[in-house]
């Protein structure tokens, strides 16, 4: 396995945060204990990957959809504040105070929910995969993982 110096000497940013999930998500497999920067870089990872799967309708009919509040958190802590917008925005359509980290309560929710908040998930999921263009999260990652290397301290 590599350090961390080694690994941020990549130039391919997608082999370095290829390289940093390897080990982050094998960490938590071991002990489960993860710093904060490991933990936004698994939320962003969780998100992404719902979002690549379905949208935000999957997201948020998923176990994913728990953690909206600590995901958008995530995009705000590697400078990401477009992406956090949309979130945010995906999260207020279920009103003030519906929103539910409980997959339970929060898909009982979604039933009483009205078609246009839904295809309103699908116009943000649209800027959602437009604007990824524009704010680039694998650049923000990397630069967040930089300029906090002690949170992705491997020797």
């Amino acid at each position: 396995m590599k350090n961390t110096k080694e690994i941020l000497q990549l130039t391919d940013e997608v082999e370095i945060i290829e390289a940093i999930g390897t080990i982050i998500w094998d960490k938590k497999q071991e002990d489960d204990t993860l710093t904060e920067g490991e933990t936004y870089f698994v939320l962003i990872d969780i998100f992404e990957g719902a979002m690549n799967e379905g949208g935000f309708s999957f997201f948020f009919e998923k176990e994913a959809g728990d953690y909206a509040r600590e995901i958008l958190e995530a995009y705000k802590k590697i400078g990401a504040p477009k992406t956090a917008n949309i979130i945010a925005k995906a999260i207020g359509s279920f009103g003030v105070n519906n929103y539910y980290d409980e997959i339970e309560k929060r898909k009982k929710a979604i039933a009483k929910l009205d078609e246009k908040v839904i295809s309103g998930w699908e116009d943000l999921d649209e800027i959602f995969f437009n604007d990824e263009q524009e704010e680039d999260i694998v650049s923000l990652i990397v630069s967040y993982i930089k300029n906090n290397q002690t949170e992705f301290d491997y020797k």
